[in-house]
Parts: C-alpha cells; sequence; structure tokens
C-alpha cells in the first residue's frame, strides 16, 4: 500500500534509510525527514504496516526532481520501487520529471529507463570520489 509519509514516520524512514545507504555519503538525517515530510513530496510503500520502501520527490520550477528512492534490502526486485514511481507520475502533476544516479549503479539505471527516463547527460565527478553521475529527464507522457 502507498500513501503520504507523515511525521509519525520519521524515525522509521530514517532507520530504513540507515540500513540500505549505510555507506551512503548523502545519507538522510532525522531531522531532513521530519522537514521533507512538511515541505515535499515523501510516499511510503508498506507492508504488513512496516515501511518497505519510500520515494522522496522535490518541486522544481518546471518539474520534480527525484531526490531519494529507498527500498528494504530483502524486498528489493520485487516491483516496489517500479509501483512508487508510477504512484508518483499520476499524483504529482507536472511535465517532467528529474534525477541524478551514479554511473555505476548499472540497477538503478535499469530500473529509470523502463520507466521511460532518458540519460540527458554525463555528470562528470558529480559523486564523492570522482564518481561520474547521469542526469535523466522523463516527460509527462512517457518520452
Amino acid at each position: 500500500m502507498i500513501s503520504v509519509a507523515t511525521k509519525e514516520n520519521t524515525k522509521e524512514l530514517f532507520n530504513l534509510e540507515s540500513s540500505v545507504f549505510s555507506k551512503d555519503d548523502f545519507g538522510l538525517s532525522v531531522g531532513s525527514f521530519y522537514y521533507h515530510i512538511k515541505r515535499n513530496h515523501l510516499f511510503v510503500y508498506k507492508q504488513d504496516n512496516k515501511i518497505v520502501g519510500y520515494i522522496l520527490w522535490l518541486k522544481r520550477k518546471n518539474n520534480y526532481r527525484l531526490y531519494s528512492l529507498c527500498i528494504k534490502k530483502e524486498f528489493q526486485g520485487q516491483g516496489i520501487a517500479t509501483k512508487l514511481l508510477e504512484y508518483s507520475f499520476k499524483i504529482l502533476e507536472t511535465k517532467s520529471f528529474t534525477l541524478e544516479v551514479k554511473t555505476i549503479n548499472k540497477s538503478a539505471i535499469k530500473l529509470y529507463e523502463k520507466n521511460n527516463f532518458k540519460i540527458k547527460k554525463v555528470l562528470k565527478n558529480y559523486y564523492p570520489n570522482n564518481i561520474d553521475g547521469y542526469l535523466m529527464y522523463r516527460s509527462s507522457n512517457g518520452i
């Protein structure tokens, strides 16, 4: 089941984030989740009343930017990320979506391409340790 995150979800979201992105340089804090729940679009996917995934979108002037997509490790590969993306495309009223992803994150790139994101450009040394990123783009009609 997908729903809008509430402030009561803050600690559970932080624990999920910490378990999945434990080695990430950009992990979200409890305070960050609280801020994003109040100010941005944060959707959660629950199974057996527990959050097993979330997607966080930031509203920009002409689009929404995917800031974070996180699925609990034991639930990865079950289509939850796709369900969160599809839900977002229906709910968010915009003509375009963007995201950045590490060029070495092949599984994420495959997921985004499957959901009609296209690589717009390479972002040289965008991530720590001189790792390049891709800027990806999707229009509202999937083209």
